[in-house]
């Protein structure tokens, strides 16, 4: 089996690191912790292609928040020691940082000031009293 489409969050379980093939082409290496609080899964996550190039001018550092999108894999091997060992492995097309709120514009709040008239929809300011 060559592996099944998958897209998932989690955290890096280390700093990405910026490689380069045999073959002369940009790709990053991601260790991505995936945790839902009862137990956690890690994914080794290789990512090539224009997205890598771009993934690379941002700072992706140890426990900041990513994005996946790839072909996971179940991989097996044989340890120094000849332990058998099993691992998940992702071939990713699409990776990003998650940065949910981080454009969301700041809203400036003015204190009220006394006397002033309170704004339309403003629940306190509604006529009708119960």
């Amino acid at each position: 089996m060559s592996g099944i489409q998958a897209a998932f969050m989690g955290e890096l379980s280390r700093d990405a690191e910026a490689k380069t093939s045999k073959n002369g082409k940009p790709y990053v290496r991601l260790n991505v912790r995936i945790d839902d609080h009862d137990s956690a899964l890690w994914v080794n996550v290789n990512l090539f292609g224009d997205c890598a190039v771009d993934l690379m001018s941002k700072a992706l550092l140890k426990g900041q928040a990513v994005y996946v999108e790839g072909r996971l894999s179940l991989d097996t091997w044989e340890s120094a020691s000849g332990e058998k060992r099993t691992g998940l492995s992702c071939m990713s097309w699409f990776a990003r940082p998650c940065a949910i709120g981080d454009r969301k514009p700041k809203r400036e709040r003015k204190p009220k000031v006394d006397g002033e008239a309170a704004s339309p929809n403003d629940f306190h300011s509604d006529p009708v009293g119960f």
